[in-house]
């Protein structure tokens, strides 16, 4: 009697936390914006290699000042193609 009363309690959690989670991402996908990522979620800008086209963290690609400004590359392979380009 204890053990199945047990097993339903289980199941009925399970059931209940499997039915909210569907219901949250039921209105995660209308509304377009997930629960929780409010605040927490900056938009990073991306830097364009220019000779591969691999989209870089400027924080972390490599880069050279030409006379147009900052040039971003995701090796030093594309750095010295595009130095060799434009020399």
């Amino acid at each position: 009697m204890i053990l199945r009363f047990l097993l339903i309690s289980i199941l009925l959690t399970l059931a209940v936390r499997a039915a909210g989670r569907l219901i949250g991402g039921i209105i995660d996908g209308i509304s377009g914006q997930p629960r929780g990522a409010g605040a927490s979620q900056r938009r990073v800008q991306m830097a364009r290699d220019p000779i591969c086209g691999t989209f870089v963290l400027p924080d972390r690609a490599l880069s050279i000042a030409d006379g147009h400004g900052r040039v971003f590359f995701c090796s030093e392979i594309c750095r010295d193609k595009y130095r060799a380009r434009t020399a």
